[in-house]
């Protein structure tokens, strides 16, 4: 199940770059400047249809097929916006629901989980190899942080690039209110502090005082914080 995810969600991210790829060029150029883009869309649309009804044959799509179709500059930002979120959150239960009635037990938390944290950090837990959950969980988050930006820096660096008040990359909320200013500041001192505080040290030592509970209790962490991640804006987009 984990494998057919993987697949789903790398190309929901191919057919999300594509569709704000062929946006620009609309934007720019017209609807024959973002046709070539529109078609290389069209196959990964057909690569995705089919992978998803090689596990869920009486499920649909939704709009995707037809916006891509389209191929309009509204199309486009319906694509981004509703089409592709709503796929991965689909993708997303369906490996939850997998998880939790597979052939283990589950343990009671496993649907406070992202999908990332399953895949990276569950069964180590799992298997009793606590540091290297809790290490992981944190290295996927910042790994999904540059998957979402491109950003190449890390720690710190990474977090004040991605979350700046000046020039974000991600927006958490709306910076026009200071309520809002003040949640954006907030989350960055959180993801400084998962970095520094989870992060290195479970990098730089052996030692631990972990236990199943506390772990449990940092993976359901490293979870909201990808959430975060993955329902930011787009800072360009939301210009």
């Amino acid at each position: 199940m984990i494998e057919w995810y993987l697949s789903i969600r790398n190309l929901i991210r191919a057919l999300e770059q594509k569709a704000r790829d062929a946006l620009e060029l609309y934007e720019r150029q017209g609807k024959d400047a973002a046709a070539p883009i529109n078609g290389y869309m069209n196959t990964d649309y057909q690569q995705l249809w089919d992978r998803w009804r090689s596990r869920f044959p009486d499920e649909h799509l939704g709009n995707l097929g037809r916006h891509i179709g389209f191929g309009m500059d509204k199309d486009y930002r319906d694509i981004v916006t509703h089409d592709l979120p709503e796929l991965e959150k689909r993708a997303e239960a369906h490996l939850l629901k997998e998880t939790r009635v597979g052939t283990q037990q589950a343990l009671g938390f496993e649907e406070l989980l992202h999908p990332v944290i399953m895949e990276h950090s569950y069964q180590l837990y799992r298997n009793g190899h606590l540091r290297e959950a809790v290490l992981n969980s944190i290295t996927a988050l910042f790994d999904f942080i540059r998957s979402r930006t491109k950003a190449q820096e890390d720690g710190d660096r990474l977090i004040g690039q991605v979350f700046s008040l000046a020039n974000p990359k991600l927006v958490l909320t709306e910076l026009e209110t200071e309520s809002g200013q003040n949640e954006q500041k907030g989350f960055m001192q959180i993801f400084k502090g998962a970095y520094q505080g989870i992060r290195n040290p479970k990098a730089h030592s052996l030692t631990h005082d972990l236990t199943p509970e506390k772990v449990a209790q940092y993976l359901v962490f490293a979870s909201l914080l990808i959430r975060r991640v993955q329902e930011a804006k787009d800072a360009k987009k939301r210009a």
